[in-house]
Protein backbone atom coordinates (compact mmCIF):
# COMPACT_ATOMS: atom_id res chain seq x y z
CA UNK A 1 0.00 0.00 0.00
CA UNK A 2 1.30 3.47 -0.83
CA UNK A 3 2.38 5.84 1.96
CA UNK A 4 0.01 8.40 3.42
CA UNK A 5 1.70 11.38 1.72
CA UNK A 6 1.57 9.64 -1.65
CA UNK A 7 -2.08 8.76 -1.09
CA UNK A 8 -2.96 12.36 -0.28
CA UNK A 9 -1.25 13.52 -3.48
CA UNK A 10 -3.30 11.06 -5.55
CA UNK A 11 -6.78 11.94 -6.76
CA UNK A 12 -8.63 9.19 -4.92
CA UNK A 13 -7.22 6.10 -3.22
CA UNK A 14 -8.99 3.21 -1.50
CA UNK A 15 -7.63 2.07 1.86
CA UNK A 16 -10.07 -0.61 2.95
CA UNK A 17 -13.65 -1.86 2.80
CA UNK A 18 -15.60 -4.31 4.89
CA UNK A 19 -18.74 -5.29 6.78
CA UNK A 20 -19.46 -6.35 10.35
CA UNK A 21 -22.40 -7.34 12.52
CA UNK A 22 -21.18 -6.02 15.87
CA UNK A 23 -21.76 -7.63 19.23
CA UNK A 24 -23.69 -5.63 21.87
CA UNK A 25 -21.64 -2.73 23.20
CA UNK A 26 -18.73 -3.36 20.82
CA UNK A 27 -16.70 -0.19 20.33
CA UNK A 28 -13.63 1.16 18.56
CA UNK A 29 -11.31 3.82 19.98
CA UNK A 30 -10.79 6.44 21.14
CA UNK A 31 -8.39 6.50 18.21
CA UNK A 32 -7.39 8.39 15.10
CA UNK A 33 -7.25 7.25 11.47
CA UNK A 34 -4.80 8.47 8.86
CA UNK A 35 -7.52 8.42 6.20
CA UNK A 36 -11.23 9.13 5.70
CA UNK A 37 -13.67 6.43 6.71
CA UNK A 38 -17.43 6.15 6.06
CA UNK A 39 -19.67 3.65 7.84
CA UNK A 40 -23.18 2.87 6.59
CA UNK A 41 -25.54 1.28 9.12
CA UNK A 42 -27.64 -1.52 7.62
CA UNK A 43 -29.51 -2.57 10.76
CA UNK A 44 -29.44 -1.75 14.48
CA UNK A 45 -27.96 1.37 16.02
CA UNK A 46 -25.01 2.84 17.87
CA UNK A 47 -23.33 6.09 18.89
CA UNK A 48 -20.48 8.19 17.47
CA UNK A 49 -18.44 10.27 19.98
CA UNK A 50 -16.06 13.10 19.08
CA UNK A 51 -14.92 15.33 21.90
CA UNK A 52 -17.99 16.64 23.69
CA UNK A 53 -20.30 15.81 20.81
CA UNK A 54 -22.20 12.62 20.21
CA UNK A 55 -24.54 11.36 17.50
CA UNK A 56 -27.05 8.53 17.83
CA UNK A 57 -27.04 6.66 14.51
CA UNK A 58 -29.44 4.00 13.25
CA UNK A 59 -30.52 2.04 10.19
CA UNK A 60 -30.11 3.79 6.82
CA UNK A 61 -27.75 6.36 8.33
CA UNK A 62 -24.03 6.70 7.88
CA UNK A 63 -21.21 8.63 9.50
CA UNK A 64 -17.87 10.09 8.48
CA UNK A 65 -14.58 9.69 10.34
CA UNK A 66 -12.00 12.34 9.41
CA UNK A 67 -8.25 11.68 9.39
CA UNK A 68 -6.23 12.71 12.45
CA UNK A 69 -9.31 13.33 14.62
CA UNK A 70 -10.00 11.33 17.79
CA UNK A 71 -13.28 9.41 17.52
CA UNK A 72 -15.00 6.64 19.40
CA UNK A 73 -18.01 4.69 18.19
CA UNK A 74 -19.95 1.98 19.94
CA UNK A 75 -22.74 -0.45 19.12
CA UNK A 76 -25.98 -0.26 21.09
CA UNK A 77 -26.38 -2.77 23.93
CA UNK A 78 -29.90 -3.76 22.90
CA UNK A 79 -29.81 -3.35 19.10
CA UNK A 80 -26.15 -3.49 18.02
CA UNK A 81 -25.50 -2.16 14.58
CA UNK A 82 -24.55 -4.10 11.49
CA UNK A 83 -22.62 -1.80 9.21
CA UNK A 84 -20.37 -1.74 6.18
CA UNK A 85 -17.53 0.70 5.65
CA UNK A 86 -15.08 2.06 3.13
CA UNK A 87 -11.84 3.94 3.80
CA UNK A 88 -10.20 6.32 1.31
CA UNK A 89 -7.97 9.36 0.86
CA UNK A 90 -6.80 11.75 -1.86
CA UNK A 91 -6.93 15.36 -2.94
CA UNK A 92 -10.40 14.92 -4.50
CA UNK A 93 -11.99 13.86 -1.22
CA UNK A 94 -12.83 17.27 0.32
CA UNK A 95 -14.66 18.31 -2.85
CA UNK A 96 -16.49 15.00 -3.11
CA UNK A 97 -17.67 15.15 0.49
CA UNK A 98 -18.83 18.74 0.05
CA UNK A 99 -20.95 17.72 -2.95
CA UNK A 100 -22.44 14.89 -0.87
CA UNK A 101 -23.33 17.30 1.94
CA UNK A 102 -21.05 15.58 4.48
CA UNK A 103 -18.59 17.55 6.61
CA UNK A 104 -16.82 17.72 9.97
CA UNK A 105 -19.74 19.61 11.50
CA UNK A 106 -22.31 17.38 9.78
CA UNK A 107 -20.74 13.91 9.75
CA UNK A 108 -24.03 11.98 9.81
CA UNK A 109 -26.12 11.46 6.68
CA UNK A 110 -29.12 9.41 5.53
CA UNK A 111 -29.42 6.92 2.71
CA UNK A 112 -32.40 4.87 1.55
CA UNK A 113 -31.25 1.92 -0.50
CA UNK A 114 -29.43 -0.26 2.04
CA UNK A 115 -29.18 -3.22 -0.33
CA UNK A 116 -27.46 -1.24 -3.05
CA UNK A 117 -25.07 0.43 -0.59
CA UNK A 118 -24.19 -2.94 0.94
CA UNK A 119 -23.63 -4.53 -2.46
CA UNK A 120 -21.50 -1.63 -3.66
CA UNK A 121 -19.17 -1.71 -0.66
CA UNK A 122 -19.05 -5.51 -0.81
CA UNK A 123 -18.01 -5.23 -4.45
CA UNK A 124 -15.25 -2.77 -3.53
CA UNK A 125 -14.00 -5.13 -0.85
CA UNK A 126 -13.96 -8.08 -3.23
CA UNK A 127 -12.22 -6.35 -6.13
CA UNK A 128 -9.77 -4.18 -4.18
CA UNK A 129 -8.87 -6.21 -1.10
CA UNK A 130 -9.08 -9.72 -2.52
CA UNK A 131 -8.44 -9.33 -6.25
CA UNK A 132 -6.21 -6.22 -6.25
CA UNK A 133 -8.24 -4.69 -9.10
CA UNK A 134 -7.73 -1.06 -8.17
CA UNK A 135 -9.35 0.70 -11.11
CA UNK A 136 -12.48 -1.45 -11.04
CA UNK A 137 -12.82 -0.85 -7.31
CA UNK A 138 -12.36 2.90 -7.78
CA UNK A 139 -15.18 2.94 -10.32
CA UNK A 140 -17.51 1.52 -7.68
CA UNK A 141 -16.25 3.99 -5.06
CA UNK A 142 -17.31 6.83 -7.38
CA UNK A 143 -20.65 5.06 -7.75
CA UNK A 144 -20.90 4.93 -3.95
CA UNK A 145 -20.39 8.70 -3.75
CA UNK A 146 -22.91 9.18 -6.55
CA UNK A 147 -25.46 7.27 -4.49
CA UNK A 148 -24.81 9.47 -1.46
CA UNK A 149 -25.18 12.60 -3.55
CA UNK A 150 -28.23 11.17 -5.33
CA UNK A 151 -29.98 10.41 -2.06
CA UNK A 152 -29.66 14.08 -1.21
CA UNK A 153 -31.64 14.95 -4.34
CA UNK A 154 -34.74 13.12 -3.14
CA UNK A 155 -37.35 13.17 -5.90
CA UNK A 156 -34.74 12.94 -8.65
CA UNK A 157 -33.46 9.68 -7.23
CA UNK A 158 -36.99 8.27 -7.10
CA UNK A 159 -37.53 9.08 -10.77
CA UNK A 160 -34.20 7.57 -11.83
CA UNK A 161 -34.84 4.33 -9.96
CA UNK A 162 -38.35 4.03 -11.39
CA UNK A 163 -36.96 4.55 -14.89
CA UNK A 164 -34.27 1.92 -14.35
CA UNK A 165 -36.92 -0.54 -13.20
CA UNK A 166 -39.14 0.17 -16.22
CA UNK A 167 -36.22 -0.22 -18.62
CA UNK A 168 -35.28 -3.54 -17.03
CA UNK A 169 -38.85 -4.81 -17.29
CA UNK A 170 -39.14 -3.86 -20.94
CA UNK A 171 -35.85 -5.54 -21.80
CA UNK A 172 -36.39 -8.73 -19.79
CA UNK A 173 -40.18 -9.32 -19.72
CA UNK A 174 -39.87 -12.42 -21.93
CA UNK A 175 -37.65 -14.31 -19.48
CA UNK A 176 -40.30 -15.08 -16.86
CA UNK A 177 -38.78 -12.67 -14.35
CA UNK A 178 -40.45 -11.87 -11.03
CA UNK A 179 -40.51 -8.62 -9.07
CA UNK A 180 -37.88 -10.04 -6.71
CA UNK A 181 -35.69 -10.86 -9.71
CA UNK A 182 -35.85 -7.18 -10.73
CA UNK A 183 -34.89 -6.01 -7.23
CA UNK A 184 -31.98 -8.46 -7.14
CA UNK A 185 -30.74 -7.49 -10.59
CA UNK A 186 -30.76 -3.77 -9.74
CA UNK A 187 -29.43 -4.34 -6.19
CA UNK A 188 -32.27 -2.43 -4.56
CA UNK A 189 -34.60 -3.12 -1.67
CA UNK A 190 -37.89 -4.52 -2.99
CA UNK A 191 -40.15 -2.35 -0.81
CA UNK A 192 -38.20 0.80 -1.71
CA UNK A 193 -38.38 -0.11 -5.39
CA UNK A 194 -42.16 -0.61 -5.06
CA UNK A 195 -42.65 2.82 -3.48
CA UNK A 196 -40.53 4.65 -6.05
CA UNK A 197 -42.18 2.93 -9.02
CA UNK A 198 -45.71 3.46 -7.69
CA UNK A 199 -44.97 7.12 -7.02
CA UNK A 200 -43.66 7.70 -10.55
CA UNK A 201 -46.07 5.57 -12.64
CA UNK A 202 -49.14 5.15 -10.44
CA UNK A 203 -49.14 1.34 -10.59
CA UNK A 204 -47.05 -1.40 -9.01
CA UNK A 205 -44.08 -3.10 -10.66
CA UNK A 206 -46.10 -6.32 -10.93
CA UNK A 207 -49.03 -4.53 -12.60
CA UNK A 208 -46.74 -2.82 -15.10
CA UNK A 209 -44.97 -6.09 -15.94
CA UNK A 210 -48.24 -7.95 -16.48
CA UNK A 211 -49.72 -5.18 -18.60
CA UNK A 212 -46.58 -4.90 -20.73
CA UNK A 213 -46.50 -8.67 -21.34
CA UNK A 214 -50.16 -8.71 -22.37
CA UNK A 215 -49.68 -5.78 -24.75
CA UNK A 216 -46.73 -7.55 -26.36
CA UNK A 217 -48.80 -10.73 -26.66
CA UNK A 218 -51.66 -8.87 -28.34
CA UNK A 219 -49.21 -7.30 -30.77
CA UNK A 220 -47.76 -10.71 -31.69
CA UNK A 221 -51.26 -12.18 -32.17
CA UNK A 222 -52.09 -9.37 -34.56
CA UNK A 223 -48.82 -9.19 -36.48
CA UNK A 224 -47.22 -12.65 -36.46
CA UNK A 225 -48.02 -16.21 -37.44
CA UNK A 226 -46.75 -17.66 -34.15
CA UNK A 227 -49.16 -20.01 -32.41
CA UNK A 228 -50.67 -19.09 -29.03
CA UNK A 229 -48.29 -21.28 -27.02
CA UNK A 230 -45.25 -19.73 -28.71
CA UNK A 231 -46.62 -16.25 -28.01
CA UNK A 232 -47.29 -17.16 -24.39
CA UNK A 233 -43.68 -18.25 -23.78
CA UNK A 234 -42.28 -15.35 -25.78
CA UNK A 235 -44.04 -12.90 -23.48
CA UNK A 236 -42.88 -14.39 -20.19
CA UNK A 237 -45.91 -16.52 -19.32
CA UNK A 238 -45.45 -20.15 -18.35
CA UNK A 239 -49.04 -21.34 -17.84
CA UNK A 240 -51.61 -21.31 -20.64
CA UNK A 241 -54.77 -21.14 -18.44
CA UNK A 242 -53.34 -18.20 -16.50
CA UNK A 243 -52.23 -16.47 -19.71
CA UNK A 244 -55.71 -16.88 -21.23
CA UNK A 245 -57.40 -15.67 -18.04
CA UNK A 246 -55.25 -12.54 -17.77
CA UNK A 247 -55.61 -11.84 -21.49
CA UNK A 248 -59.41 -12.11 -21.37
CA UNK A 249 -59.51 -9.86 -18.32
CA UNK A 250 -57.64 -7.13 -20.18
CA UNK A 251 -59.08 -7.46 -23.69
CA UNK A 252 -62.48 -9.08 -23.11
CA UNK A 253 -61.61 -12.05 -25.31
CA UNK A 254 -59.24 -14.99 -25.29
CA UNK A 255 -56.01 -15.04 -27.30
CA UNK A 256 -57.58 -17.58 -29.66
CA UNK A 257 -60.63 -15.37 -30.23
CA UNK A 258 -58.43 -12.37 -31.05
CA UNK A 259 -56.45 -14.51 -33.48
CA UNK A 260 -59.68 -15.77 -35.09
CA UNK A 261 -61.02 -12.24 -35.60
CA UNK A 262 -57.75 -11.23 -37.22
CA UNK A 263 -57.87 -14.17 -39.61
CA UNK A 264 -61.44 -13.44 -40.62
CA UNK A 265 -60.97 -9.71 -40.94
Amino acid sequence: MMGNRQAQDSGLVIYQAGEEACSPGHGFGPAVRDHYLIHCVLTGQGTLYRGERRWKIGRSEGFLILPEEVNYYQADEEEPWHYCWVGFHGREVPGILKKCGISRDNPVFEFYDTVRIQNCIGWIQEHYTRRNEEFLALSRLYEFFAMLKGEEEGAGLTVRLAQRVREYLEKNYSYGITVQDVANALSVDRSHMFRCFKEEYGISVQEYLLDYRLERAARLIGRSDMNITEIMYSCGFRDLPNFSRQFRKKYGQSPGQMRGRREHA
